[in-house]
């Protein structure tokens, strides 16, 4: 055999001798020195004496806490051989579901709060009306509530109304609008509610428009709140209704409102009643309906307009053609004006109910009044003299 080819096969050989052997492990085992601190806890596992000694100790106290020493198992893969795993018998934890109701988050809320959960709030939460009125919530009890409903996915109608929730509880309302995009209808009546939390709630609702229905009723708002509204009402196109009887505007508060409208014709719905506002703010009023397309409904009983707001109230009627609903029970509109009156509810033709009860008119202001109706198309007038009811083409 060449010298070559010889050299060659002894190689070979030498390789496939070193393969066949058994391997030296010599050099894996440790010395006795190292085995005082260690102990064998299977054929392939060295585990440090002290771990194992812990071990043992809460074996024999019949705790049920393992540790992973022999923790590694043989699973099938998708190929069906087989890999080492370190993963534990238990299943690992799943993703918790999202809380749509509010539910859970607000009994930890009251837990850390020390606070009883109400339970009036807890069965309606997956309803679309939730309504707490008269619940004598307060300031503490409302901020736990709107914190759990800024998760909620239910409600679509909150009532808070006569629950005292002060400045404060207006400032959490106002946060979980942040949040909450389903609640579109918002009745806050009778809470003292104050300057700062509606102006807190109107700079919500001039980013976040998704409230349609808003009643801030018996505040006792004024003028300064009045004004912060009509800067909403400016760059708000949601919102389509309105109210705000019962509260303490004037003059000054009915003009910023009747600013506003000249340039917002999605709100459909305004009912400004039983505030303070007499001839200058009528007369605003009055304006803004002459020009405004947006308005159905407007209510402006128990003001005072006066004749100057009369007139120009006179003066709208026979111009517009959007507003269907006119209140003006008890405004102080004189008798002398119900020839005008007359004759603007006659060119209308859109008008469908005008409440005139409770204004100094006499019998013959009101014949003059109905003498101008013979052709109009509305349908039904409330007029109220002296205990006597008027319905015309009832």
């Amino acid at each position: 055999m060449p010298e070559l080819q010889q050299d060659s096969f002894l190689t070979e050989l030498k390789d496939e001798e070193e393969v066949d052997s058994p391997p030296d492990n010599s050099s894996n085992q440790l010395s006795n020195e190292d085995n005082g601190n260690f102990v064998n806890n299977g054929p392939d596992v060295k585990v440090p004496r002290n771990l194992s000694v812990l071990y043992e100790d809460l074996e024999q106290e019949g705790d049920d806490t393992s540790f992973p020493i022999n923790s590694h198992r043989r699973v099938p893969s998708e190929t069906g051989s087989e890999y080492d795993t370190d993963l534990e018998d238990s299943e690992s934890p799943t993703k918790a579901e999202y809380d749509s109701s509010g539910i859970g988050n607000y009994l930890k809320i009251c837990e850390d709060m020390n606070m009883r959960p109400v339970s009036h709030f807890m069965r309606q939460t997956m309803n679309p009306s939730l309504s707490l009125r008269y619940q004598s919530l307060g300031c503490k009890k409302t901020v736990a509530i709107t914190q759990a409903l800024s998760s909620n996915t239910y409600v679509e109608c909150l009532d808070l109304s006569d629950n005292d929730i002060g400045c404060d509880g207006m400032v959490s309302i106002a946060h979980m609008l942040t949040e909450n995009y389903f609640i579109t209808e918002l009745s806050l009546e009778d809470n003292k509610i104050g300057l700062r939390g509606v102006a807190t709630l109107c700079d919500v609702l001039s980013e976040h428009s998704y409230v349609k229905h808003l009643n801030l009723s018996g505040n006792g708002l004024k003028d300064p709140t009045a004004a912060v509204l009509g800067e909403m009402l400016k760059v708000n196109y949601t919102l389509t209704c309105l109210i705000v009887r019962q509260n303490q505007f004037s003059c000054v508060g009915a003009t910023a409102i009747a600013g506003a409208l000249l340039s917002n014709d999605s709100l459909t719905e305004l009912d400004i009643s039983w505030n303070k506002i007499r001839s200058r703010g009528s007369e605003a009023l009055g304006k803004m309906v002459s020009t405004n397309n947006g308005l159905i409904s407007l209510n402006v009983s128990f003001n005072g307009l006066d004749a100057l707001g009369a007139a120009a109230f006179v003066k709208a009627i026979k111009t517009n053609s959007q507003l269907v609903n006119l209140d003006l029970i008890n405004t102080r509109i004189p008798g002398s004006e119900c020839k005008e009156l007359g004759k603007a509810l006659a060119l209308n033709t859109t008008l469908k109910i005008v409440k005139l009860g409770n204004n100094p008119f006499k019998e013959p202001d009101i014949e003059i009044l109905f003498h101008g109706l013979t052709t109009t198309s509305l349908y039904i007038i409330g007029l109220e003299v002296n205990l006597i009811f008027f319905v015309h083409n009832l």
